[in-house]
C-alpha cells in the first residue's frame, strides 16, 4: 500500500462493534501516518467518534435512509476513488457501498452463522464478494467455536488487515477522547459504581424483584451507586423510577456530591454518560455497548451474558478489548451473590 493512500472503512452498526474496531483503525494510522482514513458509521456513533485524531474523515449514515440519501452517499464514495475500501460490517448497506465504491482494492469480512453449521450461510455475500472484492476473509464462527479457536471481533479485523496487505502497529488499545478529569461526586472517599439498566437485565431468569433484592444487599457504607438508563430501560423496569432519586441532563452540569446511596441518571446524553462511566470504579451491566464503553474508559466491568444466546460464544467474540472484566451468566441462581462478591 502506498504511503499516502486513501482508505475507507465501513462500520455501520452498534456502538460496541464500533469500539471493537477502533484498535485496528488506530493501528493503521500509527503505521501509516500519511494515510487518509475515512470512516462510514451509523449516526448513532457520531458522539463516540467525535475528535478522534487518527480518523481523518467521517461519513455518518442513517441506516434507515431514503433512496435519495442512499444514492448521494454512493455517488460521494465513488467520486472519492479510495485506494482501499474495507468492510467490517455484516449489513447489506455496508456490503453494497463496498461493492460499488469504485475503490481500487476492496476487502470484506463475512461472518458465517455461529449457531449451527449452514452450508449456504451468507451465500449471496460470498458469491458477490468474489466478483467485486480482492480480499475476502470468511469467518466460520460455528467451526471456530467448535474447535475453540480465536474468534474475537478485533482480532478477526486484524486478520483482514493482514490479508489486505495493510501495515499496522501491533499493540493498540481502545482510544477515544476521554474527559480531562473524573467527576467528584462521592463523599468521604467513597467509590462510585455504575449499574447500567439495560432492559437485558430482565428475563425469564431474573425479574425486577430480583434486582431489588440485589439493591437491598449491595454495600453502601463505602460506595455510591449510579443507575444509568437508556431509551429502552422503562420497557422492563417498571418500579425502579418510583424508588430512587432521578437526575437528568438538565441538572447534570450542576451535579454535586451524591446525597443518596442510589441515584438514577436518566437518559443522559452521550458526553454526560461517558463522564459517569469514566469516573466509576466499576461498571455492572448485561452484555451490550456499555461493556465496551467501560473498556474504552479503562473501567473494570462485570458483564452478565444472556444464558439463552450462547454466552460462551458471545463472550469469546465480544469480550472487552484489553480490559479487566468478570463474566457472569443470566441464569445463575447465585447471580446476585456473585455480583456482590465481584465488588471487591
Amino acid at each position: 500500500m502506498k504511503t499516502n493512500a486513501k482508505i475507507c472503512i465501513s462500520r455501520m452498526d452498534k456502538m460496541g462493534d464500533m469500539i471493537l474496531s477502533l484498535p485496528a483503525i488506530q493501528a493503521i494510522k500509527i503505521a501509516n501516518p500519511n494515510t487518509e482514513i475515512s470512516i462510514i458509521a451509523s449516526k448513532n456513533n457520531r458522539e463516540l467518534l467525535k475528535n478522534i485524531d487518527y480518523i481523518d474523515n467521517y461519513i455518518f449514515v442513517n441506516t434507515e435512509l431514503s433512496l435519495i440519501d442512499f444514492l448521494k452517499n454512493l455517488f460521494f464514495l465513488r467520486k472519492k476513488k479510495y485506494d482501499l475500501f474495507l468492510n467490517f460490517s455484516p449489513t447489506f448497506l455496508s456490503y453494497f457501498y463496498c461493492f460499488f465504491s469504485k475503490a481500487d482494492k476492496k476487502g470484506v469480512l463475512i461472518f458465517l452463522s455461529r449457531y449451527k453449521k449452514k452450508l449456504f450461510s451468507k451465500i449471496n455475500y460470498r458469491l458477490l464478494s468474489k466478483i467485486f472484492c480482492n480480499y475476502i476473509f470468511i469467518v466460520n464462527r460455528y467451526l471456530l467455536l467448535k474447535n475453540n479457536k480465536e474468534i474475537h471481533q478485533t482480532k478477526i479485523i486484524f486478520e483482514l488487515l493482514k490479508l489486505s496487505n495493510v501495515n499496522f502497529y501491533k499493540d493498540t488499545n481502545i482510544k477515544i477522547v476521554l474527559p480531562k478529569k473524573k467527576l467528584n461526586i462521592t463523599n468521604n472517599k467513597k467509590k462510585l459504581i455504575t449499574i447500567h439498566l439495560s432492559n437485558k437485565w430482565i428475563n425469564k431468569y431474573y425479574s425486577e424483584e430480583s434486582f431489588f433484592k440485589l439493591i437491598a444487599k449491595l454495600p453502601t457504607k463505602k460506595i455510591n451507586y449510579a443507575l444509568t438508563t437508556d431509551k429502552d430501560t422503562k420497557l422492563k423496569f417498571k418500579k425502579i423510577y418510583k424508588k430512587f432519586n432521578i437526575l437528568s441532563n438538565d441538572k447534570f452540569d450542576d451535579l454535586n456530591i451524591l446525597r443518596n446511596d442510589f441515584t438514577i441518571f436518566d437518559k443522559l446524553k452521550f458526553e454526560n454518560w461517558k463522564k459517569v462511566i469514566f469516573s466509576s470504579d466499576l461498571i455492572i451491566t448485561p452484555e451490550c455497548g456499555c461493556s465496551h464503553m467501560a473498556a474504552a474508559c479503562e473501567t473494570p466491568v462485570i458483564i452478565i451474558y444472556d444464558a439463552d444466546n450462547l454466552p460462551e460464544a458471545i463472550s469469546k467474540e465480544y469480550y472487552p478489548w484489553k480490559s479487566k472484566y468478570k463474566k457472569l451468566i443470566s441464569n445463575d441462581r447465585n447471580l446476585n451473590k456473585k455480583i456482590i462478591e465481584g465488588l471487591t
